[in-house]
């Protein structure tokens, strides 16, 4: 395990308001939610970060479509929008929602999405949805599931990995279309006790990344289901309260939910790229 300094962890981006979420958009521009609902756009070259739209929620999850549109969960709103390349800010679910918190759009341009529920270890409510490309929006999973929260989508399996961040663990279940192919996941993954897992994210040789709330760390499961602390920082000044993770080669990309910026850390690694589809969904059809 390495500890956090500044020679361990890079800021990329500093100032920013309480990032939980963060995503690359199809040309590598790294964009980041806010705690006032802004969506910012760094540079990471000169660490400075612009905001492009201000939902007035609170901006968790994002993820992004071939064309540059950002989708993502709005907690403060209680719904997921979607950002044009204008900074229009519209809404893709409706119906009533507790705490949508994390998406991820498959090849098709379906969006997967968790609503998290209650936070507490003795009553669950955490649900997971789906709103196809068309637009119809629909609960593809009751749960309840124990503060649903990180959605990661393998492409190559058409597998969904799913944290329950209670539990401590992550959920798989394969995908057939804007669905699930079963209710019973394949795969069940547990983590550590007294651990809050977040983010998650696959690399290509099949090694799952966890970014913890708490401790202040990033994990990895590797294929054979050992699990691995690779940094923690027992001071939470270079990594607080991390939340959503990005994979680039050789490099994991965090928000720091307790703190202003977003880090950056070495490991050697071969990224499964996110999926970006011509479009994501339409305004929605149907309710959750």
């Amino acid at each position: 395990m390495i500890r956090c300094s500044p020679e361990t962890v890079r800021f990329v981006c500093s100032g920013l308001d309480h990032p939980e979420g963060l995503c690359f958009g199809p040309d590598g521009t790294l964009f980041a939610g806010g705690e006032a609902g802004q969506v910012y756009r760094v540079d990471e070259e000169s660490g400075v970060s612009e905001v492009i739209a201000k939902t007035g929620g609170f901006v968790l999850g994002l993820c992004a479509d071939a064309s540059g549109t950002i989708y993502l969960c709005d907690a403060g709103r209680n719904q997921v929008l979607r950002v044009g390349a204008n900074g229009r800010v519209e809404p893709v679910s409706s119906g009533p929602l507790n705490n949508p918190n994390d998406c991820v759009l498959d090849p098709d341009g379906n969006l997967f999405f968790t609503e998290s529920g209650i936070y507490s270890p003795e009553r669950h409510s955490g649900r997971l949805h789906a709103i196809s490309a068309e637009g119809e929006a629909r609960c593809i999973h009751p749960g309840p599931f124990r503060f649903a929260n990180g959605v990661f989508f393998d492409r190559v399996s058409s597998q969904l990995y799913v944290v329950e961040s209670t539990r401590p663990g992550v959920l798989v279940f394969r995908t057939d279309g804007p669905a699930l192919a079963s209710a019973e996941p394949v795969r069940r993954i547990d983590l550590e006790p007294d651990t809050i897992p977040d983010g998650v994210a696959l690399d290509a040789a099949g090694n799952l990344y966890v970014a913890f709330y708490s401790p202040d760390q990033i994990g990895v499961v590797r294929p054979d289901g050992s699990f691995e602390v690779l940094i923690r920082d027992f001071l939470a000044e270079w990594m607080n309260r991390p939340t959503n993770i990005a994979l680039r080669r050789n490099e994991i990309v965090f928000a720091n939910l307790g703190g202003w910026h977003i880090g950056k850390i070495r490991q050697q690694l071969d990224p499964i790229r996110p999926c970006y589809p011509e479009t994501g969904p339409r305004p929605t059809r149907g309710t959750p």
